[in-house]
This record gives structure tokens, C-alpha cells and sequence, in this order.
């Protein structure tokens, strides 16, 4: 399987919910894991999370998406990292980290062939807008203001600010990413601005494709890439999800996502 050309002989997966408007990613054909995987990210695809916690469960049944956060990928020479609006604010970790200490699941969207061919989306752009805006602070309140909004059946007014405000959240996060790499022509929701949309906005744009859930293969070592054992933990006590077993992380929330 190349990285333009995503399995295209495994069935959808059924939603859960049948008023889902997104579709679960079909699983691999041959249950590849991460690190059998990464070679074909490419920067400019998607994380999209299914969590296990109550505001995971929140955010999906209000946007009626199996999906309740979002983070954009990039490669830096070898590695493939990750960056994303979380509780810490906005962050880069290595992605291998992120699959591997997730509680919940790990779905892998692609950036449209056609899209980067076209020259649509400008990887320099992107790095520019993303690591200018790293260190923002979490938008605890934005998020709720988007769940009320949400209940209202409002949004905000189309029009987005190109200034960084003071806090942000994952969906509005990357939104502002991908604008700035399209010259706004990679708008996930183009009738309301970034404080509007949420992680489904993704997957139901049109620009992505879906590939397939991602698993840890590294046996638990990728969960303390460039993160200390927590305190009274061993190396022994990470406990990965590998695609067939899900049990709560042991010990401290580093490195974790909100949604």
C-alpha cells in the first residue's frame, strides 16, 4: 500500500451510532501496526482520536462523530511528529508517543493526492503557522462556547481573524494550520470561522481520506519516548494499546490528549 493510495478492498466499518455523519476508519488489510506504518505519513495528515473519556464522550455525541480530537503530522528529517492543541496548550510530540499512550483509539487520515499535487497545500507554510502558534494556552472556555453553540445550532461569524488569540482548542488548532498552508482554500468549514468547528469537520471536508486505526507495535517503548518514566513507575508498567488489548495507562497523564 503507498502512501497516495489508501486499501480500497476493506468494507466500512459500521458506526456505532447510526446518526454518525463519519465512518470509523476501515482497519488495515494486514493489521500493520504504527511503526510498520510511518513510512507512508506524510506531513500533513491527520490523528483523529476516539477517546475513551467523558468529554471524549461529549464532544462526539454533539457533533454526531465517532471523533472528539484532532492533531495535524509532519515529518522532520527521520522522525514523524505530532502537533496539537491540548490541556498543556499547543505542543509537538513525537507520534509514535501519542498511539501508543492514547486512551482510546487512533484513527490515520491522508491529505488528498490530488491536493498536494496541485500544490494546494505548502508544507513550509504550514510548519511556519504551526510552530509560531506553539505555546498557546488551552481554550478551556472556547471549547464549551463551541458545545453551547453547537446545542444552539449557531456559529460564529465566517469571517476568521489571521491574528493568534490567546488560547485555542484542538479543531480550531488545526483549522488555523491548514488555512495558512492553502492560502484559505483548505477550509474545513468555510460557512463559520475556526472557533466553530469541531474534529468531524475533518473527515467530513472532502480533503482527507481515510486509511486505518493505528496500533502501537514498539511493545510499550515508544510510550516514554522523550518523556521520563513517571515517579514510582517502571518501564515494565507502560502498558500500550496494540489492537487487541486497551487497558488504562498506569500513572501520569504527560503526553496524553483531552478529547
Amino acid at each position: 500500500m503507498s502512501a497516495e493510495d489508501p486499501p480500497s478492498n476493506v468494507p466500512a466499518l459500521p458506526s456505532v451510532r447510526k446518526r454518525w455523519k463519519v465512518q470509523r476508519s476501515r482497519v488495515h488489510p494486514e493489521q500493520k501496526t504504527y511503526q510498520e506504518l510511518r513510512e507512508q505519513i506524510r506531513t500533513g495528515d491527520l490523528l483523529l482520536f476516539r477517546g475513551n473519556r467523558l468529554l471524549s464522550g461529549a464532544i462526539e455525541r454533539l457533533s454526531d462523530s465517532p471523533y472528539s480530537h484532532v492533531a495535524i503530522l509532519a515529518r522532520w528529517n527521520s522522525r514523524v511528529v505530532a502537533f496539537q492543541a491540548d490541556t498543556r496548550g499547543v505542543e509537538v510530540l513525537p507520534a509514535s508517543k501519542m498511539v501508543c499512550r492514547y486512551e482510546g483509539k487512533v484513527d490515520w487520515w491522508s491529505l488528498r493526492h490530488e491536493l498536494r499535487e496541485r500544490g494546494v497545500f505548502k508544507e513550509d507554510d504550514f510548519l511556519n503557522a504551526a510552530l509560531t502558534m506553539l505555546g498557546v494556552k488551552y481554550g478551556y472556555w472556547r471549547l464549551i462556547e463551541l458545545g453551547i453553540r453547537i446545542l444552539l445550532g449557531r456559529t460564529l461569524n465566517p469571517k476568521d481573524a489571521h491574528a493568534t488569540p490567546d488560547s485555542l482548542f484542538c479543531s480550531e488548532f488545526v483549522s488555523r494550520c491548514f488555512r495558512a498552508a492553502s492560502n484559505d482554500v483548505l477550509d474545513v468549514n468555510p460557512t463559520a470561522n475556526d472557533a466553530s468547528t469541531s474534529p468531524s469537520n475533518f473527515a467530513t471536508s472532502g480533503f482527507f481520506e481515510s486509511r486505518c486505526p493505528l496500533y502501537d507495535g514498539s511493545n510499550g517503548q515508544a510510550c516514554l519516548e522523550m518523556l521520563e518514566t513517571p515517579p514510582g513507575k517502571s518501564r515494565k508498567d507502560v502498558v500500550p494499546w496494540d489492537g487487541k488489548n486497551r487497558r488504562r495507562h498506569p500513572g501520569s497523564s504527560a503526553g496524553m490528549t483531552v478529547g
